[in-house]
């Protein structure tokens, strides 16, 4: 019975892990009239999958360690050392429900701190679960069959310009002409960007770009062929759909980031320690180097009005101008409430009251996390925040084997998160996207050995 219960788990958690883009939910609470996105409360498919894994874990964790063993382990977790990152993670979660004092809607305050405490809590689970319930390859394997199905949606979205009715899997109601609707002009028409089954097609970018990732690492250090095969073309066909869904979200800060980590990645193969590696693994670069050029190519020769649309970028453009707005507002707020803030989750409510009567679109977050989270919980959340964020990269820099051709994209991937952060607010705000942040941190901390 134990042996089935730890494999009902694993396959709990790799469909978890497969469904984290699914925008699947119910509304269960709307604080402001008329419905607003950042005002109202959710439960997520996902959020049900999370559960049932934190009950695994309880069991788990019960019947392996005695009541003296868990008040050690939870000693160790939270041991009071300034260098100890989950110490300033506890100071955090502790600032922003006290932020809750200063806040306008106090079950909206409470609704986030509760999805802030399950974000902490999967983080705290896959360290826990690392190796017992999960292993790293398979994890890699899931993402990138979760990457493939939503490039696909996304490829085939792009080409109908218009939503395939997935609603069961959250797929938003797409049209080129609907408000709200992620679109840009070309040559005077308008373009859908791909959403796949996530609210925005920045969120889906960002799948996508864990997905590519996850695929350098199977490619390169797990998949053996010293020769190529027929049976190659598959992983080449996979890598190739991956690439063109990240390039149908025209989402121009991730795909940057892809390029300016890729490229930094080609440049550090030739360092004189990794030589031993390129050697080994020559027709693994050599093939994935081929297929981005000529996917890249080829999506750029085919659609060249959009991207030319895409990659020239204008001071006066909304999406720019917005962003600046935004900023302006939210120091402005963090300056006013320099301690605690107006309040996990009050940045919205704390617009519409300075801003009213303006449209509707206009109340949202703003497009930076670290802005986000300063002026919510105060330079006081800020800097316990980024205290915690230090400490788990400086860890991962004292353990990691930077011999080892691997530690490298791991760091450069984990950082583009991070900056990702400085430009979208949607690793905070949204579901898909705090998983992928919180799971990345995880990861970097647990600094798995690929071999």
């Amino acid at each position: 019975m134990q042996r089935f219960f730890s494999k009902l788990e694993s396959w709990v958690f790799y469909l978890f892990v497969f469904a984290i883009p699914f925008e699947t939910r119910l509304i269960m609470a709307r604080w402001t009239r008329p419905f607003n996105e950042w005002t109202a409360g959710f439960v997520y498919g996902t959020d049900i999958l999370i559960f049932l894994l934190f009950i695994f874990w309880i069991v788990r964790v019960l019947k392996t360690k005695s009541s003296g063993e868990i008040k050690s382990s939870f000693a160790e977790t939270f041991r009071l050392k300034w260098s100890n990152p989950h110490l300033w993670l506890a100071g955090f979660f502790i600032v922003s429900a006290l932020s809750i004092f200063n806040s306008r809607i106090i079950g909206l305050s409470l609704y986030q701190l509760l999805k802030l405490a399950e974000f902490i809590g999967f983080y705290f689970y896959l360290r826990s679960a690392f190796g017992k319930v999960y292993k790293f390859k398979e994890v890699l394997i899931t993402i990138i069959a979760s990457g493939i199905f939503q490039a696909v949606i996304a490829i085939a979205q792009y080409f109908k310009q218009g939503s395939l009715g997935l609603k069961l899997l959250g797929e938003s109601p797409l049209s080129i002409n609907a408000t709200g609707v992620a679109v840009f002009i070309a040559d005077s028409e308008k373009y859908l960007r791909a959403y796949g089954t996530t609210p925005h097609p920045n969120v889906l970018a960002a799948w996508l770009f864990l997905a590519i990732y996850a695929f350098y690492f199977w490619y390169f250090y797990y998949f053996r062929s010293e020769k190529f095969q027929f049976k190659n073309l598959w992983w080449i066909a996979v890598y190739a759909i991956l690439l063109f869904g990240l390039f149908f979200t025209f989402s121009r800060v991730i795909i940057g980031l892809w390029a300016l980590g890729a490229a930094i990645m080609v440049l550090l193969l030739f360092k004189r320690s990794f030589r031993g590696f390129l050697m080994a693994a020559k027709q693994h670069a050599v093939t994935i180097a081929v297929i981005t050029l000529v996917t890249s190519g080829l999506f750029a020769a085919l659609f060249w009005p959009q991207v030319k649309s895409r990659a020239l970028v204008s001071m006066d453009e909304e999406a720019v101008t917005q962003r600046i707005f935004y900023n302006q507002i939210a120091g402005s707020v963090t300056i006013a409430n320099p301690i605690l803030g107006v309040g996990i989750g009050q940045s919205v409510p704390q617009l519409m009251a300075r801003l009213k009567h303006w449209p509707s679109y206009i109340y949202q977050p703003v497009h930076n996390i670290y802005l986000l989270i300063a002026s919510e919980t105060g330079f006081v959340g800020l800097g316990m925040f980024i205290l915690f964020l230090f400490f788990i990269f400086w860890g991962f820099v004292r353990r990691a084997d930077f011999k080892k051709p691997y530690s490298f994209p791991f760091l450069i991937f984990a950082l583009s998160i991070l900056l990702m952060g400085l430009f979208d607010h949607f690793l905070w705000t949204l579901q898909q996207g705090s998983l992928i942040f919180w799971m990345t941190l995880a990861l970097i901390s647990l600094n798995p050995d690929l071999g």
